[in-house]
C-alpha cells in the first residue's frame, strides 16, 4: 500500500539532510572538561606519598583531557557535516556511505547514569562484509534520538 506524501515532502526528500556538531554543547563540553581536568589534576598532586590514589588520579585527568581534546577538536570540524542522510542511505565523515538496503539495524543508543547522559552513539549493523559495523559518537550532535530517527525514517521510506 502506497502511503500518501506531499509533494513538499517529495521535493524535501531529494535534497540530503547534513548534521553538524552543535557549537554550544560543544563549549559547553571544554568548559566541562576544562574544570574536571584540573579538579582531578588537583587532586593528583595532593594525593602526596599515596601510590594508588595518585595514579587513580592520573587515569581520571588523562580521560579528561582525552575528552577535552574531543571537544577542541569538534570546534575545528564545525564546517563538515557528520552525517549526511539522503534517499542513497547514510554517509560519514569519513567517507563511507551505507546504503539503507545493507542495513539491518540502524541504533541510536543513550545511555544515562542517574539522569546524567553518560554515552550517546549511532551504530548501524550492515550486510556488507566491510564495514560489518558502524559506530559514531554522538553526544554533541545538533540532533537528538527522535529526530535522527525521523529523519532516517524520512529518508529511508523513499529508497524503497
Amino acid at each position: 500500500m502506497e502511503i500518501y506524501s506531499s509533494a513538499q515532502s517529495k521535493t524535501k526528500a531529494e535534497k540530503p539532510r547534513q548534521i553538524f556538531y552543535s557549537r554550544t554543547r560543544l563549549i559547553l563540553g571544554v568548559i566541562i572538561w576544562i574544570l574536571a581536568s584540573a579538579f582531578f589534576g588537583t587532586l593528583t598532586s595532593r594525593a602526596g606519598s599515596a601510590t594508588g590514589a595518585m595514579a587513580a588520579g592520573a587515569v581520571f585527568t588523562l580521560l579528561a583531557l582525552w575528552m577535552l581534546y574531543n571537544c577542541i577538536r569538534g570546534l575545528t570540524r564545525l564546517d563538515k557535516p557528520v552525517l549526511v542522510i539522503s534517499r542513497e542511505g547514510i554517509q560519514f565523515d569519513d567517507g563511507v556511505l551505507i546504503h539503507w538496503e545493507d542495513m539491518t539495524a540502524n541504533t541510536y543508543l543513550d545511555q544515562s547514569y542517574v539522569g546524567i547522559p553518560v554515552y550517546r552513539a549511532i551504530e548501524i549493523k550492515t550486510t556488507l562484509a566491510k564495514p560489518k559495523r558502524k559506530h559514531v559518537r554522538v553526544s554533541a550532535l545538533e540532533v537528538g534520538s527522535d529526530e535522527y530517527l525521523e529523519i532516517c525514517d524520512h529518508y529511508s521510506r523513499y529508497a524503497r
